[in-house]
């Protein structure tokens, strides 16, 4: 049974070719990146910006701190995830390329061969079809992926900014 998988996996990249190939690194990227950004995000705490400031530090100060450490962080995530969304982009625009060369072949077989009609036809259609699909089964879990990391991305924002104002409160409430 797996080994029918592989089998099927392998048939499926030759017959896409290049662009096949072309749509497997593409992903690697794609979700190495996506991944990448998820667990940064996931894992981003403020507690390594509280360790770091001075016990004595003023309110002002912590404002700084805390609007620094809040614009770093959306920057990272939007950077990365525009990156992710291009990637996201060209994986179907991919698939699409690979359909333009499978029926661009299929016709080309036409206008040659007559006798060997079926075959032609029926290997440049397969072309066409494997890297279609192949482009929007890379392209599709991107989008949801892409709007999990903003999700997550804009929980540890509110997290900085409420841990922000409870910082500066405590302050204020001890100096009162």
């Amino acid at each position: 049974m797996k080994d029918a998988f592989y089998l099927e996996a392998w048939q499926s990249i030759q017959d896409g070719g290049v662009v096949m190939i072309s749509l497997i690194l593409l992903s690697v990227l794609l979700y190495r990146s996506a991944l990448g950004t998820l667990f940064f995000v996931k894992g981003f705490s403020i507690d390594e910006l509280k360790s770091g400031l001075d016990k004595n530090a003023t309110n002002v100060e912590l404002e700084i701190a805390y609007s620094q450490a809040k614009r770093e962080f959306s920057e990272i995530v939007s950077r990365q995830v525009a990156y992710i969304g291009m990637l996201a982009a060209a994986a179907p625009l991919l698939g699409l390329l690979g359909t333009v060369i499978g029926m661009l072949d299929t016709f080309e077989s036409l206008s040659q061969r007559m006798q060997e009609t079926t075959s032609q036809v029926s290997r440049g259609v397969q072309f066409a079809l494997v890297t279609t699909q192949a482009g929007l089964i890379v392209a599709i879990p991107a989008i949801f992926m892409i709007q999990w990391i903003k999700r997550e991305a804009k929980k540890r924002q509110e997290e900085i900014a409420h841990q922000e104002l409870v910082s500066i409160h405590v302050e204020e409430a001890f100096a009162k």
